[in-house]
């Protein structure tokens, strides 16, 4: 079961979100502030991250900063009340995967939580294939003796 981090300070969305997530079959996890985010997501290990902007004690964008230069990978998802240009880009400079404005749209978060983990899946499997590739590249020289090993026994 995949486990999602909820930071909201709102709440009453928080909740909503928290029984939404629920019930599309996540693991969900919340806290009120940023502060208490970066708690949660140093004690736990988390599928995704669910974050507001606006928040007292630690704002979304300094918790996106801090759980960015801990964990590159796990899919970050921003939402805000208070939409902007400069929050937007500002999200998606610092590391977040998608940026949605309040009302949420239901759909459409499920789209995006179904996106970013696809990407995910994708990422660890160019991973694993890279991995592969060097492996493979490591072991050209060993081949190339065993063959050339093989050829001088045969003879």
């Amino acid at each position: 079961m995949e486990r999602v981090l909820v930071v909201e300070d709102d709440e009453d969305i928080r909740d909503v979100l928290q029984e939404t997530l629920r019930r599309w079959g996540y693991d969900v996890v919340v806290a009120q502030d940023g502060k208490e985010g970066i708690d949660k997501f140093r004690s736990h290990s988390f599928s995704l991250v669910i974050t507001d902007i606006r928040m007292p004690a630690m704002d979304g964008l300094s918790m996106l900063k801090t759980i960015r230069s801990e964990d590159s990978k796990v899919p970050i998802i921003v939402i805000t009340g208070y939409p902007s240009v400069d929050s937007a880009v500002e999200s998606l400079v610092q590391g977040a995967d998608h940026y949605i404005v309040k009302p949420i749209n239901m759909d459409d978060l499920e789209a995006k939580i179904r996106k970013s983990f696809e990407k995910r899946k994708m990422q660890r499997a160019l991973d694993s294939i890279k991995i592969a590739n060097i492996v493979l590249v490591i072991l050209i020289p060993v081949w190339i003796l065993v063959g050339y090993f093989l050829a001088r026994l045969l003879r």
